[in-house]
């Protein structure tokens, strides 16, 4: 029993660390080994679409359209396409009000989901390089402008940009983003970012090629890209605002991502093995597989321990650690508004761990989620 709760502990020690340790330093010694890229500039600006899909965003898409038409980039080189998923409030009134200064409104007359509006909204768009954004971010005034600069290299097919927190409270989400954010810095010196922000990133129209009819969102767009072979990037410049989740909706909000995602991201494992993409393999493998089970690892690692606290000092002494790792997490629940960020780690890995194993199992017995409700945004 003992040699098999081992085991089971430095598998699981080692799958924990791998994507959470292992990868970003690896990501770093690559990085300082590849010469910074050199900046081109455009002798014509290209033109730009920016697409949204909304349901029900009365509150914040006059405000989101307003704050599009205000980017610096020129207005004669940039479209504004709202997409109405069945919208039953003033969505589509608020966005037909704006018809007068360019903005086109697609309305579905029933309920398909964002991927299927994305689609929708590609066939129409004329610019040349599609800018994706979401109904209740805010983009500073050259957004736009800065995510569409590394396109001048005609290498790059994606450009992902920052999103941050708009308040100022602490979240397990904003937590999450700034180490996301940490990693894309990582992989834009490679030209290697996996996937993109739904808030704000952009690619070159003819490179939007979705795995598949029903998907067409963030993740999968920007992956197929570096499937293509064009080389995807992150414009630290290129800001985008938005309201970050409280952690009972980011823990909702991981469960969905979870059951919509896992399984494409093993099926673009292996297509990326079978296209000789051994890079972008690997990646798949560190950044999204095996990162969404630090919940299961994390729960092998705690039981394998509380097998091995009889069996010698150092296991009596790393079994302690890692409970008080679990106190700490359970703690946070507790009084989390009270602990600084540094402390409240064990309960973001545990937030993060547990939400993903919920997505998985949600996955495996319903299938990918493709429509879902938000509360009212303003």
């Amino acid at each position: 029993m003992e040699t098999i709760a081992v085991w089971v502990l430095w598998i699981s020690v080692g799958m924990i660390a791998l994507p959470l340790a292992v990868y970003p330093a690896a990501l770093m010694a690559a990085g300082a080994l590849v010469r910074k890229r050199k900046e081109a500039s455009f002798t014509i600006l290209p033109r730009v679409s920016c697409l949204i899909a909304a349901r029900n965003e009365a509150g914040c898409i006059a405000a989101r359209i307003e704050n599009l038409l205000n980017q610096d980039y020129p207005g004669d080189r940039l479209e504004i396409i709202v997409g109405s998923d069945a919208s039953d409030d003033d969505t589509d009134l608020i966005v037909q009000s704006y018809s007068h200064r360019g903005v086109i409104l697609y309305r579905s007359p029933e309920r398909v989901g964002k991927s299927d509006i994305m689609t929708e909204l590609k066939k129409i768009a004329g610019g040349d390089i599609l800018v994706m954004t979401d109904a209740n971010t805010m983009f500073r005034r050259d957004t736009v402008s800065n995510l569409i600069k590394p396109f001048a290299d005609p290498a790059i097919g994606c450009v992902d940009g920052s999103r941050r927190n708009s308040l100022e409270t602490e979240t397990c989400e904003s937590a999450y983003w700034r180490y996301e954010t940490w990693l894309k810095k990582l992989c834009g010196r490679l030209g290697a970012v996996l996937g993109a922000t739904g808030a704000v990133f952009a690619l070159r129209k003819n490179l939007y090629m979705p795995a598949g009819p029903k998907r067409a969102d963030d993740f999968e767009l920007g992956v197929m890209v570096r499937m293509q072979g064009s080389g995807c990037v992150f414009n630290r410049d290129a800001v985008a605002l938005e309201p970050t989740e409280g952690d009972p909706s980011q823990y909702r909000r991981m469960v969905r991502i979870v059951a919509q995602y896992f399984g494409m991201a093993v099926r673009f494992f292996f297509m990326a093995l079978g296209r000789g993409k051994i890079g972008l393999a690997i990646q798949l493998m560190l950044h999204k597989i095996l990162r969404w089970q630090i919940g299961v690892f994390g729960i092998l690692a705690t039981a394998s321990l509380a097998v091995l606290l009889d069996y010698g000092t150092f296991y009596r002494v790393l079994g302690l650690g890692v409970m008080a790792f679990n106190l700490l997490a359970l703690f946070g629940v507790l009084a989390r508004r009270r602990l600084p960020s540094v402390l409240l780690l064990p309960y973001y890995y545990w937030l993060m761990g547990i939400s993903a194993i919920n997505g998985m199992v949600r996955l495996f017995l319903r299938g990918p989620t493709l429509l879902w409700d938000h509360e009212p945004r303003r």
